[in-house]
């Protein structure tokens, strides 16, 4: 058994009060001694007053003070207050008592040093506050597993989280408990343990749907016609399959038309741990279109989407800005077709159909495939790490494949 380090602390109150003044009493004689808690940790007296003097006019005020002082001295002395070294006990205190709003305050710093894509620490962010707004007031040490499954399964029950939802809280709670447990405000990750059984049966809404060959030729006669940045990045993105975060990271040095290369340098890649460059062909159909720009013109360092105006721009445009002008466009393709057909339904508006950037990086997966491309051509024209990774975006193909001219052998 483990040696006590301390005596029990105790209120000292001076000496003892032989004589009184008239007009006094020895209440109000012994309130003006100097009080204060005595214990002694390893052997060696400490002393602790506190602020019990102030109060030498008033002794049960006094005596109140001095009892408050006793009992916190007694809980910290327990909970393992070491009075040669306070510091130590504050701090852990402090972690013992951090808010869970605080907490995650903490994480996003963390996770912005170590993640560069401001996308991520958003979506990070967002289940994070959710679930600090859903638990208001608590401390980080009050979550526990059960609390998790309780809010996931209210943002189920109330329809806010389908399938891919749920699957991104668990992991975005797990990494949070771990960042935590490595920075050492927590010695455990409630998210183990989490019931496999809490899934969302709720449907996914689509996005990144494939253009269907009508709609890709509408998008583009309609941006052809009003938005030549808008018609220019999407075609990059049809023809290289280079992410729209890539894109705009662009500069007319990574440009070859002569090698018919582009390339992404470390610093603008979606995944830079291993800060190599990559190198994507340009189609024949791509070069066309670059030529038209007059790259030559422009000193190496501007944009190849830097200006909506101009397409090249000494500046990135903003993150959402491609995205914005698509949705326009999709929106302004629907008020043309309500005109046309004022019985048109919700479903079969194209601004419904799930269309996004990404849309045009997936119809020139599934177009290369029916070309004849094999997998491992369209994973490296992608970038890709792996196949798996590379039939994500194939996934639609079987809508997009017409069988009704194949006759099955005979038995």
């Amino acid at each position: 058994m483990e040696t006590r380090k301390y005596t029990t602390p105790v209120i000292k109150k001076g000496k003892e009060i032989t004589s009184v003044p008239k007009g006094s009493s020895k209440l109000a004689e012994a309130a003006k001694n100097v009080w204060y808690i005595e214990y002694y940790y390893n052997g060696k007296q400490v002393r602790v007053k506190g602020g019990l003097n102030y109060h030498n006019d008033d002794y049960l005020k006094k005596q109140y003070e001095a009892d408050v002082l006793l009992q916190s001295i007694k809980d910290d002395l327990a909970n393992g207050f070491d009075p040669t070294n306070p510091k130590a006990f504050f701090e852990q205190t402090q972690k013992e008592l951090l808010p869970l709003t605080d907490a995650i305050a903490i994480f996003k710093d963390y996770h912005l040093k170590h993640q560069s894509r401001s996308k991520t620490v958003g979506t990070y962010m967002s289940k994070l506050n959710a679930l600090s707004a859903f638990f208001p007031g608590a401390l980080l040490r009050d979550m526990t597993t059960q609390k998790l499954e309780n809010f996931v399964q209210a943002k189920i029950n109330d329809g806010t989280y389908a399938h891919n939802s749920v699957k991104s809280a668990k992991r975005i709670f797990g990494t949070f408990f771990n960042v935590m447990v490595k920075l050492g405000y927590t010695t455990s990750n409630p998210k183990e343990g989490f019931d496999k059984k809490i899934k969302s049966t709720k449907e996914v809404a689509e996005k990144h749907t494939p253009y269907t060959d009508h709609d890709l030729k509408r998008v583009f006669e309609y941006l052809d016609t009003n938005d030549k940045f808008g018609a220019f990045f999407c075609r990059l993105i049809y023809y290289t399959c280079i992410r729209p975060g890539e894109i705009r990271g662009l500069q007319l040095r990574d440009i070859n038309l002569s090698n018919g290369i582009i390339t992404i340098r470390a610093s603008i890649k979606k995944n830079n741990n291993d800060n190599k460059n990559q190198i994507v062909d340009i189609d024949r159909n791509l070069i066309k279109e670059i030529e038209k720009l007059n790259i030559d013109q422009y000193p190496k360092n501007y944009y190849l989407t830097g200006s909506t105006i101009n397409i090249i721009g000494e500046t990135q445009v903003g993150v959402n800005t491609p995205y914005d002008k698509l949705m326009a466009a999709l929106n302004n393709i629907d008020k043309q077709d309500v005109i046309d057909n004022p019985r048109i339904k919700a479903g079969e508006r194209i601004i419904n159909q799930g269309y996004d950037l990404y849309s045009f990086k997936h119809t020139s997966n599934i177009k290369k495939y029916n070309a004849g491309w094999t997998l491992s051509q369209i994973m490296k024209a992608n970038r890709h790490g792996s196949i798996s990774m590379t039939e994500i975006y194939l996934k639609k193909l079987g809508t997009f494949t017409d069988t009704k001219h194949l006759e099955v052998p005979a038995i």
